[in-house]
């Protein structure tokens, strides 16, 4: 199959995503479209971007007869309205040809603009901060203002500036700095209620800020409230969607439900969309202040990114100031304020396969839509989406092994999690009644084994064996542990007094906990890994911070423990603090090892034996401060948690260290290169 020839080709894929230069050309032998003046990326693994082909090609730029314009609607019926507003009226285009204008005696200065089905447009006009509705003719219908009801707020302006209508002929108005969310009107212009509205995000200093200073002090800052949404759109099935400029990367898109929820989780966003689009399956585009395009499915999964700000050239499909984003068909109208202009964009081959695939997907035809995402691989092997699609058609066909396959490489942690689940059932209904025979029978032989080695002695030899090698030193300081595991008091005694352990095992030992920490990394499940693949894991990552982490401990505790009347000498401290590491160092890897035969269901089982694994060792270091230095129990909790401050004090002077040498170094090559060119 040509998906699992890409899937062999994934780590080479994944190279080249990194170095964003993934190209791949297949079975679509689609015209290579060229002289775009941007790339165009697609989600893939790990969350990144990766470069990929063109989604859509810039077909056009119409100059328009207008003045800043600030709004586009394409209507049911296909023509386009533009919100003149610098000549104060709404201009309808059939085919980018101007054939009627309407509202030049009533509005001022129109910035919104919505027309149904019946050629009625409701308009939000900035000049007159009131909303204006004409029919199809132009004609007024009615012109209302700021709602009168008490609820709209007695101190709230009503500035209306976008303007989206749904079925039931209700408005929803972007009102400039309303904090409330958008302001729901009916018809008449009578005050419905506030939704949507955007959530704000305290800092600790805010909240350091609202417990110490009194009212009068909090007055004097500004307000922490949330921003305003600054678009919105209404889809075919009367949701909500809403842009909001100066809010959170993953929170500038929201789809609403009935009651007000957000649905839509983007996992990559911008902080200055201006305006968004939603085609009728679904389809979510949205124009960025700086010239960039996002489409999304409707479950807020990135498909591309695309666009770029006008640099000067003046190429075509670069934008100046984009204000507004509508689409047709295969097409996408942009709306460009600076240059009085609309840029069209027109679907590649390619997009149209992932749109194709896209759409049966979401409905639920996973099996119709798995050869349009097998020819999307050919094109782009890191595309992640496709991976995600062609795992749940083999999950709901039932072929568990390539659909846990297929979700590895989609990175996808609760659907591996279930396929395994179902394949495991499969393994134990086959497998169950054999391997508890299997138990039982290796249990009755132990036993018989054990009776039959106490009569006859047969194992003696070797036990004797044993024991003479513990005349080396390492060898009894390994068989040393497991003791230490039973009394760890009396065996931190005769680490202090130097009759048991070394500094050449307890080096050995740290070197095992440093190796270990890379393996556990390889031994866990995809479904635990905190790593969504393999390839963006870097040793040194895990290394690097485990080694700093024992050295500080190791320096901290013994400095403090010189100023507090403790004990212990540096040695003592060191060797201690190796053998309290122990439990990490046995059950590590067995406790990863295990993860791959558990899924999310069990994961209770994974993090209590993990926390139950580290919180073993926290104790084997309490205890150790305490044996090693003979301190009572409060010393020993004032000596631990000294030795924590003066640990984070230790990281906050080199992070101060290389701050400064850094700017020292920038400073002497600034006038090296400076000397340099004066030469």
């Amino acid at each position: 199959m040509q998906w699992m020839s890409a899937l062999r080709r994934w780590p080479t894929r994944i190279a080249l995503a990194l170095c964003g230069v993934v190209w791949a050309f297949g079975a679509l032998r689609a015209p290579v479209i060229a002289g775009t003046p941007y790339n165009t990326w697609a989600g893939g693994p790990g969350g990144y971007l990766v470069m990929t082909q063109d989604a859509y090609r810039p077909l056009a730029e119409i100059t328009l007869d207008v003045d800043g314009p600030e709004d586009l609607f394409i209507a049911p019926d296909g023509l386009m309205y533009i919100a003149d507003t610098g000549n104060g009226r709404i201009v309808k285009l059939d085919d980018f040809a101007v054939v009627a204008t309407y509202g030049e005696d009533v509005l001022e200065s129109p910035t919104g603009v919505f027309v149904d089905a019946d050629g009625k447009m409701t308009i939000a006009d900035a000049g007159t901060d009131t909303i204006v509705i004409l029919d199809g003719s132009g004609r007024l219908v009615t012109q209302f203002g700021r709602p009168s009801e008490p609820l709209f707020g007695k101190d709230r302006e009503f500035l209306p500036r976008k303007v989206a209508v749904d079925a039931r002929r209700n408005l929803y108005v972007i009102s400039e700095g309303s904090v409330n969310g958008v302001v729901q009107l009916n018809a008449a212009g009578n005050f419905i209620g506030y939704f949507g509205a955007n959530s704000s995000a305290m800092s600790l200093k805010m909240i350091l800020q609202r417990l110490f200073l009194t009212e009068e002090q909090l007055d004097q800052f500004v307000k922490n409230e949330a921003a305003s949404p600054s678009n919105l759109v209404i889809d075919h099935q009367s949701l909500l969607y809403t842009v909001t400029e100066g809010t959170s990367y993953t929170e500038s898109i929201r789809k609403y439900t009935v009651s007000g929820k957000n649905i839509f989780p983007t996992t990559w966003g911008s902080t200055t969309f201006r305006d968004i689009h939603v085609d009728p399956v679904g389809l979510v585009v949205a124009v960025d202040q700086s010239g960039a395009i996002a489409e999304y499915d409707q479950n807020g999964r990135l498909l591309f990114v695309f666009g770029s700000g006008d640099e000067g050239g003046e190429r075509l499909g670069t934008l100046t100031d984009p204000v507004a984003i509508d689409g047709a068909g295969e097409r996408l109208y942009v709306l460009d304020k600076e240059r009085n202009a609309v840029v069209v964009y027109e679907t590649t081959a390619f997009a149209k396969k992932v749109h194709e695939g896209v759409r049966r997907y979401i409905e639920g035809y996973y099996a119709e839509a798995k050869p349009f995402f097998e020819e999307v691989l050919d094109f782009n092997g890191s595309f992640i989406l496709s991976y995600q699609a062609i795992a749940d058609a083999y999950f709901k066909a039932g072929d568990y092994p390539q659909a846990l396959t297929a979700y590895r490489y989609a990175e996808d942690r609760r659907g591996y999690s279930q396929a395994f689940w179902e394949l495991r059932n499969v393994v134990l209904q086959r497998t169950l009644t054999q391997a508890l025979g299997g138990l039982a029978g290796l249990w009755v032989v132990t036993v018989v084994a054990g009776r039959l080695d106490r009569r006859q002695g047969w194992s003696k030899p070797w036990r004797e064996r044993l024991r003479a090698l513990q005349r080396f030193r390492l060898v009894d300081d390994f068989v040393f542990l497991f003791r230490f595991i039973k009394q760890p008091v009396d065996s931190f005694y005769y680490i202090k007094t130097g009759e048991r352990g070394s500094l050449r095992f307890a080096l050995l030992l740290y070197t095992w906990v440093l190796a270990l920490r890379v393996l556990v990394v390889y031994a866990t499940s995809f479904v635990f890994s905190p790593y969504s693949t393999l390839a963006y894991f870097r040793i040194e990552d895990e290394i690097v911070p485990a080694l700093l982490i024992i050295a500080l401990w190791n320096a901290a505790n013994y400095l403090v423990s010189t100023i507090s009347d403790g004990e212990g000498r540096v040695r003592d401290v060191i060797i201690g603090s190796a053998y309290s590491l122990f439990p990490y160092a046995l059950f590590g890897l067995p406790i990863a090892l295990v993860s791959n035969l558990l899924t999310q269901n069990e994961v209770f089982v994974f993090t209590f034996s993990t926390n139950l694994m580290w919180g073993w060792v926290g104790i084997m270091l309490f205890i150790m401060v305490k044996e090693i230095h003979n301190y009572t129990f409060s010393e020993t909790i004032r000596n631990v948690l000294t030795t924590l401050f003066t640990m984070a004090l230790f990281l906050l002077t080199g992070y101060i260290l290389y701050v400064l040498f850094n700017q020292l170094y920038e400073f002497v090559y600034a006038i090296v290169q400076e000397v340099g060119l004066r030469v």
